[in-house]
């Protein structure tokens, strides 16, 4: 995996349990080799508070084991969830680059970056969640397009991506004020492309056109893999996963299994954001859950 640049703490582990508990002495006994008198010369009451004191520390240690590993911070503990979104309390936890044509409604996110043509407001969106995820994760969510001028019903997902530099992105959103996408493909991160794709032949018999589906690599902006199958349709509700196991990155759609990529230099910490061009669409149930 790659190492993160300048800003990224690197934290301490704790001692490890083997280490502890061969430092478990008797209060006040010195270290090492001693002359002091065998357990079994000390008055038996002695010897037995003295072992069960002994034996419920290691206990305790034991106890505590699974706490200590939690907190080194490798990764989340699996099954634990760290976003779970249905926007029925608003926006409180997002911030919108591009088209601000965004707001909750019937507790959706509906995004319009799709003015009319000669008309100057953007016709391109990001939407990034400020709850950072890391490891690996099962990503899940809903998105479902209205319309779409030029019939893209185009559904992007930034997923792990980060500052080069270690900079939070919320400090640096003035940047990308125009939403343009070349300002993500320097990131680090990974890129989902879902979308309609008329022009091409499926890989699968469907009747609809399939749909175009990319998973990419950043910076870079580079290509790891595509597929045209099953369909992006308007006014059709699609449930979406994405799983990143470690360098494996998998993608469903409404349960079907479309894609798979394996990323040599996969990253394992950073933001998810929506993206969208030329459409109008909502997003919901938006859940990430960490997995082994």
């Amino acid at each position: 995996m790659r190492i993160r640049g300048e800003g990224w703490a690197v934290k301490q582990r704790p001692e490890s349990l083997p280490r502890r508990l061969s430092k478990l002495q008797e209060p006040g006994a010195p270290a090492g080799n001693t002359t002091s008198e065998r357990p079994d010369s000390l008055a038996p009451g002695v010897v037995m508070v003295r072992q069960a004191r002994a034996f419920a520390m290691i206990v305790g240690l034991l106890l505590a084991a699974p706490m200590l590993h939690a907190q080194e911070g490798d990764a989340p503990m699996p099954d634990e969830v760290l976003i779970n979104e249905t926007f029925d309390a608003g926006m409180d936890n997002w911030w919108v680059e591009g088209s601000q044509d965004v707001f909750v409604d019937d507790g959706r996110l509906m995004v319009r970056a799709d003015p009319p043509r000669g008309s100057e407001k953007p016709f391109v969106a990001t939407i990034w969640c400020k709850t950072p995820i890391r490891g690996n994760t099962r990503i899940e969510f809903d998105a479902h397009v209205i319309s779409s001028s030029t019939d893209a019903n185009n559904i992007n997902f930034f997923f792990y991506m980060a500052d080069l530099a270690g900079a939070p992105l919320y400090d640096t959103r003035e940047d990308r004020a125009d939403a343009a996408y070349a300002k993500y493909h320097v990131m680090n991160g990974n890129i989902m492309t879902f979308l309609k794709e008329p022009s091409a032949a499926g890989d699968v018999d469907e009747e609809l056109p399939p749909a175009r589906i990319r998973i990419r690599h950043c910076p870079g902006f580079e290509l790891l893999g595509e597929t045209f199958n099953y369909h992006c349709e308007a006014g059709r509700t699609y449930h979406l996963e994405i799983v990143k196991r470690d360098d494996f990155i998998q993608f469903w759609a409404d349960g079907r299994y479309l894609l798979g990529v394996r990323d040599p230099e996969a990253w394992d910490e950073g933001l998810i954001g929506l993206r969208t061009f030329r459409t109008i669409l909502w997003w919901d149930n938006i859940k990430v859950t960490a997995i082994k």
